[in-house]
């Protein structure tokens, strides 16, 4: 559409706004596409308030791949020097449909707000990127490797625009912890060196040098233990995290968050009876783990956990340490065996 006037392309564009307006779903994707193709090739004066104004509609649209292409066009507009800045007011809404949004929407939005943010300056780039850094999370568990590598990164760079807010900062970060280091046995190998990156850049935003040195030795099996005995009091955090993941269809990600979870279920044993016998019952479930290696793991773990307590103080470090002999058995098993 190059060839054609400038002018021409102008009106072709308010044209189209106008018909996206009337949302008549017969039209409104074909109309979509043809106004993408059109931004790229056109320089905008006055149709950009409109366009944008428009895009923001859009964004909560129900039809199928319609968010996707609207942040395909955005994504044009903000790398454009002329028309970048312009786009912002579409960061809060961007921003709110992460969370909802399918895998395809995601992989385009968080380079959309990766290249916002990086257009952003002092206190509000500060608050944009503490609020981001808080949702992000949730994402690294996603079934797309795309969507997590991206995640995982972008993670890692809003924690390095946040000025002030250190306590709130600290909480965030905190929250990383056991969703990255679960994500250093990721089947995709650039995820899995993105969360050692996240994981090392956390640890030393938080001043803690022996999980740094861990992440950076890539002693993963190390890593539990050490949240579990620095944050003794967050371990119930640390399970409702560790859960999900016993369901992911990841066997190594599995795997990690049984041995993980049956660290979290002794140290719970002491305070809470019931709580620790919840999780005998969810371990139990796993029994018919389509991976053998996992499903030994399980059954194993909620064994120790219900064994007799011997009259002798068993400490939490002789547990780490049995937990750990049990799962090193089975990580060195042919996998499926």
């Amino acid at each position: 559409m190059k060839e054609l006037p400038r002018s021409l392309r102008a009106t072709i564009i308010h044209q189209l706004v106008e018909l996206l307006r009337m949302e008549d779903s017969s039209w409104e994707t074909v109309a979509m596409v043809i106004l993408s193709t059109l931004l790229e090739c056109t320089e905008l004066g006055d149709e950009l308030d409109c366009v944008v104004s428009l895009f923001g509609s859009y964004l909560r649209s129900p039809c199928l791949g319609m968010q996707s292409l609207v942040l395909r066009a955005i994504l044009g507009l903000t790398e454009r020097p002329a028309t970048a800045r312009q786009t912002l007011v579409l960061l809060p809404s961007i921003t709110e449909q992460l969370q909802g949004a399918d895998s395809d929407t995601r992989a385009v939005a968080l380079p959309v707000l990766s290249t916002m943010l990086r257009l952003l300056e002092g206190r509000t780039l500060s608050l944009t990127a503490l609020e981001l850094a808080g949702k992000l999370p949730a994402l690294f568990g996603d079934e797309s490797s795309t969507v997590r590598l991206l995640s995982i990164r972008l993670f890692l760079d809003t924690l390095g625009f946040v000025e002030g807010s250190e306590e709130k900062l600290q909480q965030v970060a905190h929250r990383s912890l056991l969703p990255l280091s679960f994500h250093l046995h990721d089947q995709d190998e650039s995820v899995a060196e993105a969360s050692r990156e996240a994981l090392l850049g956390v640890a030393r935003l938080l001043r803690w040098r022996q999980l740094a040195h861990l992440a950076e030795t890539l002693q993963s099996w190390k890593i539990g233990e050490c949240l579990l005995a620095r944050r003794r009091s967050a371990a119930e955090e640390y399970l409702d995290q560790s859960l999900p993941y016993l369901q992911s269809p990841q066997e190594p990600l599995r795997r990690e968050a049984v041995r993980f979870t049956g660290l979290v279920g002794r140290h719970l044993l002491a305070q809470r009876q019931s709580q620790s016998q919840d999780i005998c019952q969810v371990l139990r479930g796993l029994a018919n783990d389509p991976c053998k290696s996992v499903s030994s793991l399980a059954i194993q773990t909620a064994l120790i956990l219900q064994a007799p307590r011997p009259r002798s103080r068993f400490s939490f470090r002789q547990l780490c340490s049995r937990l750990q002999k049990a799962w090193r058995r089975r990580r060195s098993s042919p996998a499926g065996s």
